[in-house]
């Protein structure tokens, strides 16, 4: 069951980013310039929960499993 958890929640993250990258790049040239930062934050954001979420996940396994 928790694998299956896992397996979802770095979908959802996954999906998350994916949806992320694809609404900043619509848009005019100025809303693009003007958002680059904060897209560019929201990746950082979305890698750091993935790197979270994959030890949390290695470090059940390995103690309650």
């Amino acid at each position: 069951m928790m694998l299956v958890l896992g397996v979802l929640g770095v979908l959802v993250l996954v999906g998350g980013l994916f949806a992320t990258l694809q609404v900043a790049g619509k848009g005019d040239h100025d809303y693009q310039k003007k958002s680059e930062g904060n897209v560019r934050r929201l990746t950082y954001i979305y890698i750091a929960l993935f790197v979270v979420i994959i030890v949390g996940f290695i470090v059940y396994l390995r103690w309650f499993v």
